[in-house]
């Protein structure tokens, strides 16, 4: 050992997917890393021991550099299925991230997996490394990330936060595809009730007033809202478009995060909005149990997977509780809102042995099962709101017309 040499301490899988842990010596990281490469060990992490090495200091990004790298949920599960192809293939991280960034992909992913191989390359954990770029609303993948190294099976981790992210995209997808018709509905819905008042009823009003005589109630009612919404047309855009200002810095500042979220888990679609919220949990909570994390690692790291704040705050006291002794299956029925067959299948896996496996099939079966009564309603409300509109339609035309007939008898007589 020179002058010059330093001490590392490393973290690192050999060629049986064995986690191997200990000291090498080298004049940088890079000498480091290709010592450890040249004794056939894939480098997780590399930590210089001794002040002449001079620790690289971790970068910490700042929301507009993490924003620089924020990838498309599908371009992230793309990106983590085919890094985890590569680390199951046989190749290791440094020579995988290489791969994945190489020119002629799409720029985003080359700028991510340059980082982060930068970031991995310079000492930093795997894990830290993508929680720092990725966020904390991924949080769970850093987790499963941190489950698989655990295990010593990163890949394994890496293809579970892929398929998690494919569920959410799935379940995106078929949430605007039941939404999105009855919206298109409702929409056209308003613009016909605009354009009734707005143009075919300040053609009839003239012919009430020449006339002389006195227009139906019905019609009367009509030209009354035309006049009123053409005369203050500007005042009623300029208080919508402040009312939607207005909402949308109470979401930014999480205002209605709370009143959201008691009205979701407490109102009439509590079921449907628990299956969601509580499925992704109980998924990702047994896959990392599959992967090898413990108990108390995986509870802790799962719950970053939610976003509802008063789940969030049921599964940190189901945390507490696992910790005092409590059987993970009598805890979760302590859970309000949490569907019962999450903690029946959770009591059969504790009983069988198979705990993580039966708790990611209860959260695959009740996102499904939410997805079911959602594609279920928008198939209903479109139909509903059809009906509503042609009622709608029907009412002023009818209404229009009648008091046109009667203008036309009066004239008459």
């Amino acid at each position: 050992m020179t002058d010059s040499d330093a001490r590392f301490a490393y973290e690192a899988l050999d060629g049986g997917g064995r986690r191997r842990r200990g000291e090498v010596v080298a004049a940088s990281l890079t000498a480091a890393h290709a010592s450890l490469r040249a004794q056939g060990l894939s480098p997780l992490r590399l930590d210089p021991m001794s002040a002449s090495a001079g620790r690289t200091p971790s970068r910490t990004v700042g929301k507009a550099e993490r924003r620089k790298f924020r990838l498309a949920d599908r371009d992230l599960s793309e990106f983590l299925s085919q890094w985890a192809a590569l680390l199951k293939a046989g190749a290791d991280i440094r020579s995988s991230l290489q791969i994945l960034g190489a020119p002629g992909g799409k720029a985003a992913v080359g700028r991510f997996a340059a980082e982060l191989n930068r970031r991995i390359s310079g000492g930093e954990g795997i894990d830290a490394a993508l929680a720092a770029l990725l966020g904390a609303d991924r949080g769970f993948i850093a987790a499963l990330a941190a489950a698989g190294q655990s295990s010593g099976d990163l890949s394994g981790g890496l293809a579970r936060s892929a398929e998690i992210l494919e569920t959410r995209l799935k379940l995106r997808d078929q949430l605007v595809s039941a939404l999105s018709y009855p919206g298109f509905v409702f929409v056209s819905a308003i613009g016909a009730l605009g354009v009734i008042l707005l143009f075919i009823v300040p053609a009839l009003e003239p012919l009430a007033e020449d006339n002389g005589a006195k227009p139906a109630l019905s019609l009367a009612i009509l030209i009354a809202a035309s006049a009123f919404l053409r005369g203050n047309l500007v005042l009623l855009a300029s208080v919508a478009a402040i009312a939607v200002a207005a909402l949308a810095l109470a979401w930014r500042s999480n205002l209605l995060v709370r009143p959201l979220d008691r009205l979701l888990l407490r109102g009439p679609w509590r079921r449907t909005a628990s299956g969601l919220v509580y499925g992704g949990y109980v998924l990702a909570l047994g896959a990392m149990l599959t992967g090898g994390a413990s108990m108390t690692e995986a509870l802790r790291l799962s719950s970053r997977i939610i976003r509802s704040p008063s789940a969030r705050e049921a599964v940190e006291r189901l945390t507490i509780k696992v910790r005092q002794g409590t059987s993970l299956a009598a805890a979760l029925g302590e859970i309000s809102g949490l569907p019962g067959s999450v903690t029946r299948l959770a009591a059969v896996g504790e009983a069988s042995g198979a705990l993580g496996p039966m708790l990611a099939r209860a959260g695959k079966l009740e996102e499904e099962q939410a997805l079911r009564r959602i594609e279920a309603a928008g198939r209903m409300l479109g139909p509903a709101l059809i009906v509503a509109l042609g009622a709608m339609v029907g009412l002023l035309m009818a209404s229009l017309l009648t008091g046109v007939s009667q203008l036309g008898e009066s004239a008459l007589r």
